[in-house]
């Protein structure tokens, strides 16, 4: 008999791989939809080109390694999907290609492929394109080029460069329907949300991470805000700017790159929440989500020892 071993994630339910990419997919709909409401057919073309060069690139790079193709899975689609949600929609054509062929290069098959990256993918590409180009990030100015319907100026932004003063004037009902400057679908919270809640309901994942990111934003957000309410926002703010909603429910989440037992999750979730606060405080970037999630992935397979319960084996004499 053949003992074949095969990677994360596993699943022990009516599921599969497939199926949940499908939910997962299926999550994100509506907010693509609402970006090319916004952006119009800028949006369009970031979402079509990401979802296609995430799908090519992975085709190309495991015939490269001598391994089969695996497009069927859909984790290609939602990869595509996911980084075009976060790009801003005057992103030019080659940042949207090389974002997405560095992501699924360095972030996924360079390791192993769908359940062997030690971090997230999507993040990956955003972070070397945010770093080697980061003039391409500058929301305000992507958002200027757009006839909208609101400030287009980055309120995270606003936050860092001119205290609470600044935002005085936006509207947390306005940030919660979307009437935001960011990238294409991160700003749409109340569809990330419903995203979020649907995938939940389906059990593609458990409510663990995105719960404990969320209290972990609220607690370090109330602090700063208690200390110094004239310079940092209050916790209400800090949940429904910048991709704190996309990273809560579609990025944190990820299956590989994130812990698998309940307290390793609840940690794991918790330690993002306050390290997002701690960098859009203390750090030069006015976001921190990001980055928050790549730091903590490093410490998944420690997360994953806490509260681990040891396998036994039962001897039988015969």
């Amino acid at each position: 008999m053949k003992l074949i071993v095969s990677s994360p994630p596993h699943w022990h339910n009516d599921s599969n791989v497939s199926k949940v990419h499908f939910f997962l997919i299926l999550a994100l709909l509506p907010v693509a939809v609402f970006s090319v409401f916004t952006y119009g057919m800028h949006a369009a073309r970031v979402i079509s080109v990401a979802i296609s060069t995430a799908v090519i690139s992975e085709i190309l790079i495991r015939r490269l390694f001598r391994k089969p193709a695996s497009i069927e899975d859909g984790s290609a689609i939602f990869a595509g999907l996911l980084f075009a949600l976060i790009m801003p929609a005057s992103a030019p054509y080659w940042l949207i290609i090389s974002g997405t062929f560095l992501g699924i290069l360095v972030g996924k098959e360079i390791f192993g492929g769908l359940g062997c990256y030690p971090f997230n993918p999507v993040i990956v590409g955003w972070a070397l394109s945010k770093i080697s180009w980061p003039n391409y990030f500058n929301y305000d100015l992507a958002s200027a080029e757009y006839n909208l319907n609101f400030d287009f100026r980055y309120p995270l932004y606003l936050l860092k460069k001119g205290g609470v003063e600044t935002i005085a004037d936006i509207g947390l009902v306005d940030l919660f329907f979307g009437q935001q400057a960011g990238g294409l679908g991160s700003g749409a919270v109340f569809l990330l949300l419903l995203g979020g809640l649907f995938v939940i309901y389906k059990g593609v994942y458990s409510w663990e991470t995105p719960v404990s990111f969320a209290a972990g934003m609220v607690f370090m957000s109330t602090i700063f805000w208690l200390v110094n309410a004239d310079m940092y926002a209050n916790p209400l703010f800090h949940l429904l700017t910048g991709n704190a909603m996309i990273g809560i429910f579609f990025l944190a989440t990820d299956f590989s790159s994130s812990p698998f037992t309940k307290w390793g999750k609840i940690v794991f979730g918790l330690s993002i929440g306050i390290l997002t606060i701690i960098l859009r405080a203390w750090s030069n970037y006015p976001d921190g989500v990001f980055f928050a999630i790549l730091i903590m992935n490093l410490f998944t397979p420690l997360l994953d020892r806490i509260n681990k319960k040891p396998t036994t084996a039962k001897v039988i004499m015969l």
